[in-house]
């Protein structure tokens, strides 16, 4: 099996965080249900990838790193 490992830096992890709570909450208040989406965005060949978060607000947290790892 094979994994999709990407490295966030801690304001990005930070930011990922606050948005899920704020989108729980969020969610809650307005008594619905819901999800998020995280999407790895990757330019061919490879020069830019970044990261986007969709829950409440769609939220570009910038270039990443990642690669693929076998287990």
């Amino acid at each position: 099996m094979r994994k999709l490992e990407i490295t966030l830096t801690e304001e990005q992890y930070q930011h990922i965080q606050e948005e899920i709570k704020y989108g729980g909450r969020t969610i809650l208040e307005e008594e619905t249900l819901g999800g998020y989406e995280i999407t790895l965005h990757v330019g061919v060949p490879n020069i830019y990838t970044y990261l986007e978060l969709n829950y409440i607000n769609k939220i570009d947290l910038g270039e990443v790193e990642w690669s693929f790892r076998k287990n």
